[in-house]
């Protein structure tokens, strides 16, 4: 990686967990809470007095995009490069982090292909062939992504790339990666999760 591109981090902990049914961020794995399992693993690449927990460090907002603008202003001002990670993804590892943070694209994002078929409400079929899972964390140009998220014109949106892409027009270079990057979103996740830990704790 080059160090001398100055590194910034955000991990997501503050959300609500709706579908949940409860914080999940605080829910713990083997021990400790599902978030320190990402913070961990990304001061292990980024200077940790760069790198915000929010939820944790500072409040959340009441929605995505709110937190990741307040996590933005909580890094020091040249930054080059961030990170935004998810605390219910645990399973990430510090090689994939390293990864996203090393390509040279102002808007990254690691993608999975589909794997089950993909039907429209209104009942039309799409081709999973052509289509990707977008994955996160995903790896941003720390200016053009704060600039475009303080324009006032996105308030809930579910990703950073498209913010990227609708604001400077910058399509995400998309990482396909391995399956590890599971997102705990309902109770029975943790389970998997859990058991998937041994064999995903190998990776650096």
């Amino acid at each position: 990686m080059n160090q001398e591109r100055r590194l910034g981090g955000i991990v997501l902990a503050g959300g609500k967990g709706e579908r949940f049914r409860g914080r999940k961020q605080f829910c713990e794995l083997k021990g400790r809470p599902l978030w320190e399992h990402v913070y961990d693993k990304v001061c292990a690449v980024v200077e940790r007095d760069n790198v915000v927990v929010v939820g944790i460090d500072i409040p959340g907002g009441d929605t995505r995009t709110e937190s990741v603008i307040r996590g933005l202003r909580e890094l020091v001002r040249d930054t080059e490069r961030v990170i935004v990670a998810e605390a219910a993804r645990p399973l990430v590892t510090g090689r994939q982090i390293r990864e996203i943070l090393s390509d040279k694209s102002p808007s990254s994002s690691f993608v999975m292909p589909l794997v089950n078929t993909v039907i429209k409400r209104d009942g039309t079929y799409l081709n999973r062939k052509e289509l990707y899972e977008l994955l996160t964390p995903q790896a941003f140009d720390y200016r053009l992504l704060r600039e475009a998220l303080e324009s006032g014109r996105y308030q809930d949106m579910t990703d950073e790339t498209r913010v990227m892409f609708e604001y400077h027009g910058i399509s995400p270079h998309l990482i396909e990666t391995t399956e590890n990057l599971v997102k705990v979103t309902y109770p029975g996740d943790l389970v998997i999760v859990d058991k998937l830990m041994d064999t995903w704790s190998t990776e650096e």
